[in-house]
């Protein structure tokens, strides 16, 4: 595949990077000592965004619960469904990047999160399957990990805590219909990034089962709460 298609095709997360050499430890330390440095800066970023992220929803929630206004009401389902977008996001993100770490793969850490929360380089060159793996089941285990400490936080009285769960649900729901393929596919050509490219063909798609699942529980929670 040639390098500047799969840069162009492939999201920030598992664009290749440029390489360093493995048997230069100079070199190596540096690299390593700069993703942790970049890794300390992404995730203050990343930590504020999460923290906005749920205060807005609490203070949104509070006020539609106190007041029963239908403009407080509008705002907590508007505020829930943006919380619920960044925090999805966020997990997916961090969890591909545990899973990275955990299986030693080469990554380049950005010094500032792109389009707002992708943080890494998976170097496709370098990493062998099996890290590929890692990398993907990591950011999926993130995105139910989420869903299911909400479901067991969250309590279910209200449509934005109804539209909360429902969004984090869909999101993880798009990322396993996203991946899985991938993941499935791999496991008998071998090849990740051709295997991620193809599926990039197509990423519209791929978005309406977890919208209309999110709608349908969405729905199903609110009315269950009211």
């Amino acid at each position: 595949m040639d390098e500047m298609e799969t840069t162009a095709d492939v999201p920030a997360d598992v664009q290749q990077v440029p390489q360093v050499s493995a048997v230069d430890p100079d070199e190596v330390a540096e690299h390593n000592a700069k993703n942790v440095a970049n890794r300390a800066k992404v995730g203050r970023i990343h930590a504020v965004a999460a923290l906005a992220a749920l205060v807005i929803f609490g203070a949104a929630h509070t006020w539609a619960t106190s007041s029963g206004w239908l403009l407080a009401t509008v705002t907590s389902i508007v505020a829930a469904f943006m919380a619920g977008v960044v925090l999805s996001a966020l997990a997916h993100e961090w969890g591909h990047y545990s899973g990275a770490l955990l299986s030693q793969s080469r990554v380049t850490v950005a010094e500032a999160p792109v389009n707002y929360f992708f943080m890494f380089n998976f170097d496709m060159a370098t990493n062998d399957t099996r890290q590929a793996f890692w990398m993907s089941w990591g950011g999926l285990t993130g995105s139910w990990g989420l869903f299911l400490a909400l479901s067991l936080l969250v309590t279910q009285d209200s449509w934005a805590s109804a539209v909360l769960i429902a969004t984090v649900f869909g999101s993880a729901l798009n990322a396993s219909l996203f991946e899985v393929p991938v993941v499935l596919r791999t496991r008998k050509s071998n090849e990740f990034g051709s295997e991620l490219a193809a599926q990039l063909k197509s990423p519209g798609v791929l978005q309406f089962p977890g919208l209309i699942a999110g709608l349908a529980l969405a729905v199903l929670l609110g009315l269950w709460n009211t």
